[in-house]
């Protein structure tokens, strides 16, 4: 007998905003705004901010005067605290229900179909209560029997002071509440070139797209439109997505705070992305065999400048000498001393898991091992006292101005002991 999946969306409200008040209850209820990692635009708001009418992504200096004038405290994004809480919420979420989807950084399905749930809206606000407390991020629970019926009503409870945070619309009277409010851009899966269209034939709602035929949706939207159709009328086109796919490449890159045209300035920023990436690499348990190096110049030049190469790496390593040697290799090649460059990056390709590995007859175990030791004991040091206490030499040893501007960070509150917060 099949059973009906049940799904149930967790929506982090406010995300980034969410993280920064974790630390800050001055900040409850007051303006917050999260800007991008180099303090270009807007990424984050608080509802008191979308209020005031302003976009999302909107570059900062359209509207410095207008978060000034109303007192909008700003915050330079901050993706370690951020990475951080949400591991927090997923753990919360996986101790709850194994069937999970991590949808993106602040969002999760979970299939709770097995639970052998009662109220699900008692559950949905009692889990939000749990979060609430263990991690201090307020969330939004939708819960249905498709995933764009789910997150439509993760929407619902967010909007909607009375749902107290979680809202059902398994059965029929609830889905139907819940198809006459949302708006059709809202729909997931309706993009902003197709909701257009949609009103303009007098669709209104989610209610007006859910009476539409197969033949009518897959002529009017493709076969995707026809299972967004079908979701809407509450049945599962979409499962979870659980796979887990070893990643094909590893990426470190970072837009300059300035345009930098000094050799060295880039090799510093290369070598510290290309650390990067080892580390990254050894927690993977993977090797990488090949090494790309880019820089890219500035947008908005009259002439664009910019380039890649890559570096191959025999035997694939995942020893951090040796991909920073080979990162550095290829800026040389890539490097014009006549352009100046906004941006730099490391790419490890060609990823496949150590067990996987064969010796090259060339190579000297007993050097091997020392290398992975040494890797070992380089990452256990920074792990315990910080990320940056043991470097290549090539790396910069301090945040120089190559980083991205970001004036308006907040501590690393739960991922570095100096910068845990202090209670007085």
């Amino acid at each position: 007998m099949n059973r009906t999946p049940i799904f149930a969306l967790i929506d982090c409200n406010n995300f980034f905003v969410s993280c920064e008040r974790a630390f800050r209850p001055d900040l409850w209820h007051k303006p917050v705004a999260v800007l991008s990692n180099n303090d270009g635009c807007i990424v984050a708001r608080s509802n008191e901010v979308k209020a005031m009418g302003v976009p999302m992504a909107v570059p900062y200096f359209q509207v410095r005067q207008l978060l000034t004038d109303n007192r909008v405290t700003l915050f330079s994004a901050n993706f370690a605290l951020y990475g951080d809480f949400s591991q927090r919420v997923v753990q919360i979420l996986q101790n709850e229900c194994p069937d999970i989807e991590v949808y993106s950084v602040d969002e999760s399905f979970l299939e709770i179909s097995r639970m052998g749930i009662q109220d699900y809206t008692a559950w949905g606000r009692n889990l939000r209560a749990k979060i609430l407390q263990q991690v201090g991020i307020p969330v939004s629970v939708g819960i249905a029997t498709s995933k764009t019926l789910a997150k439509g009503a993760a929407d619902f409870a967010k909007k909607n002071p009375a749902a107290q945070g979680a809202f059902c619309a398994v059965d029929d009277a609830c889905r139907q509440q819940l198809l006459d409010w949302l708006p059709i851009e809202a729909i997931w899966g309706v993009g902003r070139r197709t909701a257009p269209k949609l009103r303009e034939i007098g669709m209104k709602n989610a209610s007006d797209l859910s009476h539409v035929s197969d033949a009518w949706a897959q002529s009017r939207l493709s076969i995707r439109g026809v299972k967004m159709v079908r979701e809407l009328k509450g049945q599962s086109c979409y499962g979870l997505d659980v796979s887990d796919e070893p990643q094909k490449s590893i990426l470190r890159s970072r837009s300059f705070g300035h345009t930098i045209r000094d050799y060295y300035e880039l090799e510093g920023a290369v070598a510290t992305f290309a650390a990067q990436t080892a580390v990254k690499l050894r927690q993977q348990g993977e090797l990488a065999g090949g090494v790309m190096t880019f820089l890219y110049g500035s947008k908005h030049s009259e002439v664009r400048h910019g380039g890649s190469f890559v570096t191959t790496l025999v035997p694939p390593t995942n020893e951090t000498g040796s991909i920073v040697a080979a990162a550095l290799e290829a800026l040389k090649q890539v490097y014009d001393p006549d352009f100046g460059y906004k941006k730099a990056g490391v790419v490890l390709a060609d990823l496949r898991p150590t067990t996987a590995w064969q010796l090259a007859f060339h190579s000297d175990p007993a050097q091997i091992d020392r290398q992975k030791q040494l890797s070992k004991t380089v990452d256990e040091l920074n792990a315990r006292y910080g990320t940056r206490l043991v470097r290549q030499a090539s790396e910069h040893l301090e945040n120089t101005h190559w980083f991205s501007r970001k004036q308006l960070r907040s501590p690393a509150y739960t991922t570095r002991w100096q910068e845990l917060p202090k209670v007085k």
